[in-house]
């Protein structure tokens, strides 16, 4: 079976390893890496890592049969091009506007959502921005 997964994947952290651990429980994991024109527009910052070097690093972890890179324009191409058996998400990804494109696309795909986040500190990438913030801001005094 084929899962998609999809995300910045930015500074990788316990909370992308327990994710793609997760997915890879339903088959082989392609990961849609999205694209820094898009990452600016979406999370309104520029990436630590460029696309090609997120791609690098996720196409380096074991869970992982292949990454990619997203579509400038298109958020649902790479999907099509792919045509996965399912699409893993994040639990509080959302997914109305997929399943539409999925049935307009006549496509059969299965989208599963993880159940839980991963509970770390250090699982989220803005939080990990901000302690490194805080911890430069203490090394200068």
């Amino acid at each position: 079976m084929n899962i998609v997964v999809a995300g910045t994947f930015d500074i990788i952290h316990p909370g992308h390893i327990f994710f793609l651990t997760e997915a890879s429980k339903y088959g082989d994991v392609y990961v849609i890496i999205a694209r820094d024109k898009n990452v600016q527009k979406i999370k309104g910052r520029k990436p630590v890592f460029n696309e090609k070097e997120r791609k690098l690093i996720v196409n380096n972890l074991k869970m992982v049969k292949k990454a990619v890179l997203g579509d400038t324009e298109d958020l649902f191409k790479k999907v099509e091009e792919l045509n996965p058996d399912m699409i893993f998400m994040g639990p509080d990804q959302e997914d109305e506007w997929l399943k539409e494109k999925i049935v307009d696309a006549k496509l059969n795909i299965k989208i599963k959502h993880l159940e839980n986040r991963l509970n770390y500190s250090s699982s989220w990438t803005k939080d990990i921005l901000q302690r490194i913030h805080k911890n430069l801001e203490c090394e200068k005094k």
